[in-house]
């Protein structure tokens, strides 16, 4: 689950139980604040290692000599959080640690390698969702977890053609250019031809595994907005990876139309609803 103003995945708040909304918004805005930070294109690597690391101290104590007041608002808002629910602090300092790496230029080398990687950039905000609803994690985490990963991946992928965006971001491990015999340089080309499209598929093939381990997840969950919300982006999920089949993302962002999108949030809050 990505919390962000993202069209296709955005986590919506409006599907949760009324005392559990203000937290699900103070992670939200916790994440979108360290994305930001690590994507930013004004800052350099060590005023970003700065600014997450600020936001780690944060997390525990009010006087982290944080940048600005919106920064500083932000952290106390997901304090508050940890503080009223009980959420373990690991999992918002595990999505700093997966920001931080990406700051320093890490690229991840294998699948299972990325994998890892989207236990702490993704994971934890599934993790922190199923804590908020009360859940049992024992029983969601790895389906959650597989979907986290999944809606991480994709998000990253639909940056192909956005030249600002280094190749550590893109969800694409370093192995799979090695085993295709091309570099990033490939992924720059003004279409996604030969080799560079079967990297690609290959990727997806890996978030098409992912979507199967985590399609059990809505008949686990008992939180009934909790599951409206996984049935529609599962669909999300679905649709959007066959787009990727179908178009080339080193030519054009590819994203999900409106249409699509609403079609998947009826149909979602439909099944939620009826529970099958």
């Amino acid at each position: 689950m990505h919390l962000g103003n993202d069209p296709d995945f955005s986590l919506m708040p409006e599907l949760f139980p009324e005392p559990v909304r203000v937290h699900v918004r103070a992670v939200g805005r916790f994440v979108r604040l360290a994305d930001s930070i690590t994507e930013s294109a004004n800052l350099g690597r060590p005023e970003k290692l700065s600014r997450l690391a600020a936001l780690e101290d944060a997390l525990t104590t009010a006087d982290a000599g944080l940048w600005s007041e919106e920064a500083a608002a932000v952290a106390a808002g997901v304090r508050d959080c940890l503080a009223v629910t009980g959420l373990s602090v690991e999992h918002p300092r595990h999505i700093l640690q997966a920001f931080r790496r990406d700051a320093r230029g890490h690229v991840c080398v294998s699948w299972r390698d990325l994998l890892v990687y989207c236990q702490f950039a993704a994971a934890p905000i599934g993790r922190a969702m199923l804590h908020l609803t009360d859940e049992d994690a024992q029983v969601c985490g790895r389906s959650a977890d597989a979907l986290c990963a999944a809606l991480h991946i994709l998000r990253q992928l639909r940056d192909c053609e956005d030249p600002t965006v280094g190749f550590n971001r893109l969800g694409i491990p370093r192995q799979f250019l090695d085993d295709a015999m091309i570099t990033p340089r490939y992924l720059r080309a003004p279409s996604a031809k030969g080799q560079t499209r079967a990297v690609l598929d290959r990727v997806l093939d890996g978030v098409e595994q992912l979507l199967v381990e985590a399609a059990p997840l809505p008949r686990l969950v008992r939180d009934r907005g909790l599951r409206v919300h996984v049935l529609i982006v599962q669909c999300r999920a679905r649709k959007l990876l066959r787009r990727f089949r179908k178009r080339d993302p080193l030519r054009e962002r590819v994203g999900l139309p409106m249409l699509q999108r609403k079609l998947c949030r009826w149909l979602g809050t439909m099944r939620g609803l009826l529970r099958c």
